[in-house]
């Protein structure tokens, strides 16, 4: 028996039984047996009052209790004990499942089991060594045989076995015998040794990190930054370890002693998401030149940049977001993209004026430069005609919803990834749902009152896209427009049926347009009460009016169904009706 499971055991007894002291009662030891010279536990229930059986299928030391079959005890009567032990034996018990309702029967009613196994280590058969404990396999046990959990707690990091701790409390019961115990509830045992073993230094970075956290769980910041410090004496060179310090020192309002750590921290390479978030944390509370040590670390390259700009919106790390977006800018000024992520990062840093400030200069120098893509069609139509109302299908982060400058805006996509949220956002409609719900009860007002213009950049299969299309007809407004993105592949992968089949071939570069442009050859050759086009940019934008067709395709659907890309992409400019960029501006004025 190894000195950390005995200390456990010592300590259960200490913590739970020590007020039972002078009351009678029967201890059963499951897995009893004394292999060579190992201690057991037998010392620590020498009470007058007590009485202590080993229990074990052979005979040898501390063995009281041999069973005949490990799995029907039939010489103990059904609530025989008061409390049941087992130290480093699950292991070696083939079915284990089977033991533990062996347990739970020879319990008295509101008895104690405590078990102890290893979650780790090396095997070691007497003769099997079957299974590792975490603390989910412990609670499925208890919920298996009907015990109620009290405390499970696992050594994570200490020692080779990192034992799996366990109270157990067998149901009270008003009729029949039953233990002298009240109804337990967690008394933190097995954290409390894991917590006292710093004294002895142990040797894996795991434990000071499982360590820390706990500590800090109870209000112990002192005691935390104490044994991270050692930690980091330790192990200098561990990046967890010096991330974990630096979190600890600003929720002890210390962000100046954490400097050292984080500037430690950048030059590891790739990024840790924890580095990532504590350099954000950081950045919230320096000034001056303390915080250009910080900005001076950060990646160099646009590429470096961007990878930690992503980890740093995906662990909502806006703070750092910020500045890596900036330093983006600062080296290509016309970055468009660059500076609608650098606004979204101002929202999730909830600087809601900053986000609205850069979205509106966006937009304007995009309209000021005449560039044309999907935001600026959308808005030239809605400034050409006095559009009030607009619905964009397909949101997500709302890059472009958010450059969008209309009266009334309603936003639908099944799962906004807008940085912290949209509950702060007045005048808009945010609606986290599919767009075929949508349709199915859109707001009182589109009811009513129809929309003008209607933006889909959903799902691009071919029969979503289709059905927005069906769909947002049914609420347009006699003028009003549909514009469609992602309508112009450049290759079979982008043109994949689906994002997953996109991803399997070989050509595919990130992009993935789908079948919209089936979409677009459908209503060509389906609907000869709408005006339907492509304008050959930004993947291609399409345009759904009503109207007389400016032409007509004269295929079956079917064929348009299973068209390939390879047959597409050959009479693309006459199956889409493909219009070049400067087209749109004298469409837009006739």
């Amino acid at each position: 028996m190894h000195p950390t499971s005995l200390n456990k055991m010592k300590a259960f007894v200490e913590v739970y039984l020590h007020q039972f002291a002078g009351h009678p009662l029967i201890i059963v030891d499951v897995g009893s047996q004394a292999v060579g010279n190992m201690p057991t536990y037998r010392a620590f229930f020498e009470r007058p009052s007590w009485k202590y059986f080993g229990l074990d299928v052979e005979a040898g030391n501390n063995v009281d209790i041999m069973v005949e079959d490990p799995y029907n005890w039939k010489e103990i009567e059904d609530g025989f004990a008061d409390v049941v032990i087992s130290g480093q034996a699950f292991e070696h018990i083939e079915f284990p499942w089977l033991t533990i309702k062996e347990i739970y029967r020879i319990l008295k009613p509101s008895g104690l089991c405590c078990l102890i196994v290893p979650s780790s280590g090396p095997e070691h058969k007497y003769p099997y060594d079957c299974w590792r404990f975490y603390p989910d396999g412990m609670k499925a046990l208890a919920k298996w045989a009907g015990f109620e959990v009290v405390e499970v707690f696992t050594d994570w990091g200490l020692g080779p076995w990192q034992d799996t701790f366990a109270v157990f409390q067998k149901p009270a019961s008003r009729e029949g015998k039953k233990a002298p115990f009240p109804k337990f509830e967690n008394r933190r045992v097995a954290e409390t040794v894991y917590l006292k073993a710093f004294s002895d230094r142990p040797v894996n970075p795991e434990y000071y990190l499982r360590a820390s956290k706990l500590l800090r769980e109870r209000g112990e910041t002192e005691e935390a930054l104490r044994l991270l410090k050692t930690a980091v004496s330790m192990f200098p060179q561990h990046p967890q370890l010096r991330a974990e310090t630096v979190e600890v020192y600003l929720e002890d309002g210390k962000p100046e002693l954490a400097l050292e750590h984080v500037l430690f921290l950048l030059k590891f390479r790739p990024f840790f998401p924890h580095t990532i978030r504590v350099t954000s944390g950081i950045l919230e509370h320096l000034k001056g030149e303390d915080k250009q040590l910080v900005l001076d670390q950060l990646p160099g390259d646009p590429g470096g940049l961007r990878r930690m700009a992503g980890i740093a919106e995906n662990t909502g790390s806006y703070r750092l977001a910020v500045e890596c977006w900036k330093k983006l800018i600062e080296k290509n000024p016309s970055d468009i993209n660059a500076k609608c992520m650098l606004a979204l990062s101002f929202k999730g840093a909830g600087e809601l004026e900053t986000f609205k400030k850069i979205f509106k200069e966006v937009l304007a120098f995009q309209l000021r430069e005449e560039i044309l893509n999907r935001t600026t069609i959308i808005q030239l139509l809605i400034n050409h005609f006095g559009f009030e109302s607009y619905l964009e299908i397909g949101v997500e982060r709302g890059i472009n919803f958010f450059q969008i400058e209309a009266p009334f805006k309603y936003a639908v996509d099944p799962k906004f990834l807008i940085p912290g949220g949209y509950g702060d956002l007045d005048g808009c409609g945010f609606f986290e749902m599919t767009s075929d719900e949508f349709f199915e009860n859109p707001p009182p007002e589109i009811k009513a009152r129809g929309i003008d213009i209607v933006f889909i950049d959903g799902l691009h299969t071919y029969e979503q896209s289709l059905r927005d299309v069906e769909n947002a007809l049914r609420y347009l407004k006699p003028n009003g427009i549909i514009v469609l993105h992602d309508c112009l592949p450049d290759s079979p992968a982008t043109a994949a049926p689906t994002l997953e089949e996109a991803k399997k071939r070989p050509d595919f570069k990130g992009t993935w347009t789908g079948e919209v442009y089936k979409t677009v050859m459908h209503l060509r050759a389906a609907r000869s009460d709408l005006f339907v086009a492509v304008v050959d940019t930004d993947w291609g934008v399409g345009l759904v009016k009503r109207g007389t067709p400016e032409s007509s395709l004269d295929l079956p659907l079917e064929k348009i169904r299973t068209m390939k890309f390879e047959e597409f992409v050959r009479f693309k400019d006459f199956y889409l009706n493909l219009k070049p960029i400067g087209w749109f501006f004298t469409w837009l004025n006739t």
